[in-house]
C-alpha cells in the first residue's frame, strides 16, 4: 500500500491488505460482543468482470498468550465467524479501485440489514455470515431450530436416506463447507435422530446422520437441478437393478438426492460415506489419481455412463462450441490486459482457437456435467461419486473430456516440474483409453468416439485459457513464465501434436 500518499488510488492487493483495519472499524456493528483481539485469515477471492470483487475472511481470536505477528492461519481451528468484503463493479477499474485509503477510513457506514455494513458512497459492503444481501435465504438455511423452515425438510431427508419414516429429528446443526457470497453455499448438516421402535436394521433408538445441502442464489436453478438429479439417480438405480445374474452391479455415480426446500432454493443430498467399518476414507481431487491407475479408469467409466444417459436436460439450450469461442476471446482480452508483453501471442492463439471452436458440429448433444474436473470427484476405494452438477446441460461430450484433461494438470506443472509433467503424460492416456473402452461398451461407434476425442483437444485448449484467466484473479503479481507454459500447451493442442489412444 502507498502509505506515503493516502489519497492515491488503491489497487486490489492494497484493499486486501486493508481487510483487518476495515474489520476493526466495523466489527462492533457486525459482531457485537465478539471477543478481542481478533485477526483475519483470507479464505476466498473472486474477481469476475461485471460481478465485482468478493473476499471472504475467517475471523480468528488470538489464544491466550498469542500476539500480533503470528499468522492467524496457525489458529484456523479457532474460527468463530466468516466475514465477506464485497466491492461493486462500478467501484473497480481493472486492477485498481476508484477510491483511496483516506476515503475508506473517512466514509460513513450504515447497517442494513443486521449483519451487513455498507459504505454506500464507495460501493463497499462487509457482511458477517450468514448475512448475505445476494443470498437472502442463507440465514434461514442455517436455522436448524425446530421452529425454522428447515426442520421438517431435514427430517424427511433423513427418513428417505434411512428408508424408514419412523425416525424423528431431535437435534440438528449446520456447518458451512464452501461459501461463495451472493452465489451459493454448501452446508453440512449434522443430525441426531431417535426411533420409537428399534428394529433389526436399527437396533439403537438413537443415531447420528450427516447430510449435505447446497443453497443457490436462484431458486429456479435449485428446482431444475433437483429434477435432473432425481432422474439421473433413478436411472442409475434402474440399471443397477437390471444387472444380469453374475454381473457386478454398478453403484450410482452421483449422491442420492434427498429433497428440495423450494422456498429457500436449497437442495439436500446424502453424504458420501466409506462403505464398511474397514473401508478407505472418502477422498477427492487430483491426488487420488496418482497412486491408483484404476481410479483413472473408474473416472472415465463414470463419465461414459453420464454421456450415454437417457436423461435430457431440455430446459436449457445446448452448450455449443460457438459459446466457448466467445468465452475464449473474452478471457484472452483479460489476459492480454494483464500481460502486455505477451498480449499478441495470447490474442493470436485465441483467434485461432475461437475460429475452430465456432466451426464444431458434433453428431449429437449428450448429457454433460459441464464442469467435470478432479475436484468434483469423490472416491470410496475404486467407486467414484461425481458431485457439483451445477453446469448440467446438453453439450458435445468433448466438452467434459477436454475439461477434465485441462484440469488434470497439477497447478505446479506450470512451474516446469518434470515429475508432474511425467505424471500427467502417463495419467491422461489412461483416462482417454478407459473412456474409449467404456463408450464402446455402451454401443457408441468408433467413428463417434474418434470425433469426441478429436474435438476434445479444442475444448481442452479453451479450458487451459480459462485456467490462465482464473490465475489473474488469484495472483498478486504477473507470472509470465507460467503463462508461457500454458500458451505452449494451448498451441500444441491447436497444432494437433497430442495423440489420443
Amino acid at each position: 500500500m502507498n502509505v506515503h500518499d493516502p489519497d492515491a488510488r488503491l489497487s486490489i492487493p492494497d484493499l486486501l491488505s486493508m481487510g483487518t483495519s476495515l474489520f476493526e472499524r466495523v466489527h462492533e456493528l457486525l459482531l457485537p460482543g465478539a471477543p478481542e483481539p481478533q485477526a483475519l485469515s483470507m479464505r476466498y477471492v473472486r474477481r469476475k468482470p461485471g460481478r465485482g470483487l468478493v473476499v471472504t475472511y475467517a475471523v480468528c481470536s488470538w489464544p491466550a498468550g498469542g500476539r500480533p505477528g503470528i499468522s492467524p492461519r496457525a489458529y484456523s481451528g479457532r474460527r468463530t465467524q466468516w466475514v465477506s468484503l464485497v466491492v461493486d463493479e462500478h467501484a473497480l477499474d481493472r486492477t485498481y479501485l476508484r477510491f483511496s485509503a483516506r476515503q475508506v477510513h473517512q466514509a460513513s457506514v450504515e447497517v442494513q440489514p443486521p449483519g451487513v455494513v455498507r459504505v454506500r458512497d464507495l460501493g463497499l459492503c462487509i457482511q458477517a455470515f450468514p448475512a448475505d444481501g445476494g443470498l437472502p435465504a442463507l440465514a434461514a438455511s442455517c436455522d436448524t431450530t425446530a421452529q425454522g423452515p428447515l426442520w421438517q425438510a431435514l427430517q424427511s431427508a433423513a427418513c428417505v436416506q434411512l428408508c424408514d419414516d419412523a425416525w424423528r429429528l431431535i437435534a440438528a446443526q449446520a456447518e458451512p463447507v464452501r461459501y461463495k457470497p451472493a452465489s451459493r453455499c454448501v452446508l453440512r448438516y449434522h443430525l441426531t435422530l431417535e426411533h420409537p421402535r428399534p428394529t433389526v436394521d436399527a437396533p439403537s433408538a438413537h443415531r447420528t446422520l450427516t447430510l449435505f445441502g447446497k443453497l443457490y442464489a436462484h431458486r429456479q436453478q435449485a428446482c431444475f437441478l433437483e429434477a435432473m438429479m432425481q432422474q439421473l439417480y433413478a436411472e442409475q438405480m434402474g440399471l443397477q437393478a437390471g444387472q444380469h445374474a453374475g454381473q457386478r452391479a454398478a453403484a450410482p455415480f452421483l449422491p442420492r438426492p434427498l429433497g428440495l426446500v423450494a422456498a429457500l432454493g436449497l437442495r439436500l443430498d446424502e453424504a458420501v460415506q466409506p462403505a464398511g467399518a474397514q473401508a478407505e476414507q472418502v477422498r477427492g481431487g487430483v491426488q487420488v489419481l496418482r497412486p491408483h491407475v484404476l481410479r483413472g479408469r473408474s473416472t472415465a467409466i463414470a463419465l461414459a455412463r453420464l454421456h450415454t444417459s437417457a436423461v435430457r436436460p431440455n430446459e436449457k439450450p445446448p452448450r455449443t462450441g460457438a459459446q466457448e469461442a466467445t468465452r475464449a476471446c473474452e478471457r484472452a482480452m483479460r489476459i492480454a490486459a494483464r500481460y502486455p508483453a505477451q498480449a499478441q501471442a495470447v490474442l493470436r492463439l485465441a483467434r485461432q482457437l475461437a475460429t475452430r471452436l465456432a466451426a464444431l458440429h458434433p453428431d449429437r448433444h449428450r448429457p454433460a456435467h459441464g464442469g467435470f474436473k478432479p475436484s468434483q470427484l469423490l472416491f470410496q476405494g475404486q467407486h467414484i461419486v461425481v458431485v457439483d452438477f451445477d453446469g448440467f446441460c446438453l453439450a458435445d461430450a468433448a466438452l467434459d473430456v477436454g475439461y477434465f484433461l485441462a484440469h488434470l494438470r497439477p497447478s505446479r506443472l506450470w512451474c516446469h516440474r518434470p515429475d508432474l509433467r511425467h505424471w500427467f503424460e502417463a495419467a491422461a492416456p489412461v483416462f482417454v483409453g478407459a473412456y474409449r473402452a467404456a463408450m464402446l461398451e455402451r454401443g457408441i461407434t468408433h467413428a463417434a468416439i474418434d470425433g469426441i476425442l478429436e474435438r476434445s483437444r479444442l475444448y481442452e485448449a479453451a479450458l487451459l485459457l480459462k485456467i490462465a484467466a482464473d490465475r489473474i484473479d488469484r495472483l498478486n503479481s504477473p507470472r509470465p513464465q507460467e503463462l508461457s507454459a500454458i500458451l505452449d500447451e494451448i498451441a500444441a493442442r491447436l497444432a494437433g501434436e497430442v495423440t489420443r489412444p
